[in-house]
């Protein structure tokens, strides 16, 4: 579901709790999740500025500056992330920049070289062949925001069924989606008072 925030029911809560909530989306069916109101900043959130839509201002979003597979960066400027992405718990495959998404999906391909590629299931391009695997290994990915927030996605976070759980947006120029699937087991926070977006690791 996408975090709508009525003005009515935003002024009570505000009143409450403050312009802040959180939540965690457990990484499967059978594990649980939470939502808070009035989170704070102070309690181990990585923590990255916050953009608001003139347009759409019951979406929050951030700024990527890049993704690490591995360890290591990716080789794609800042600038390519400069439209912004939207954290959207309502979507479940995230979107990047075309430009950002071709030099990500070739560095995890090269972290995955021990699996034969599998082909692609919709709009999931980057698919392997983990048959007759009871247990197969993915490189680590970050993803790191302005400000130098860097958020490690957990396993559960970076595949989805047997594919990369991103894709592409239309075109250079289009915001960015991160999605429900990264945000698996990590405390989302939206200190809508402050402007900031925060980010706890392994919280549910």
């Amino acid at each position: 579901m996408r975090f709508l925030l009525i003005s009515p029911a935003r002024l009570q809560t505000a009143a409450t709790y403050g312009k802040a909530f959180s939540y965690c989306l457990p990484p499967t069916t059978s594990s649980s999740g939470f939502l808070t109101l009035g989170a704070s900043t102070s309690s181990g959130f990585a923590t990255t500025g916050m953009l608001r839509s003139q347009q759409a201002r019951t979406f929050y979003g951030a700024l990527l500056q890049g993704i690490s597979v591995g360890g290591k960066q990716v080789g794609v400027a800042p600038s390519v992330f400069s439209a912004g992405s939207v954290m959207d718990s309502g979507t479940i495959i995230t979107r990047l920049p075309p430009t950002a998404y071709k030099a990500f999906s070739s560095a995890f391909k090269e972290g995955m070289k021990q699996y034969q590629p599998a082909t692609a299931r919709s709009i999931l391009d980057t698919c392997f062949d983990f048959s007759g695997q009871d247990n197969f290994t993915i490189p680590s990915v970050s993803l790191v925001f302005d400000g130098g927030a860097v958020v490690d996605l957990d396993a559960n976070g970076i595949i989805y069924g047997s594919c990369l759980a991103f894709t592409v947006t239309d075109d250079e120029g289009t915001t960015g989606i991160i999605s429900n699937v990264q945000q698996r087991t990590l405390e989302v926070l939206y200190d809508v008072g402050k402007s900031v977006l925060g980010f706890r690791a392994n919280a549910c």
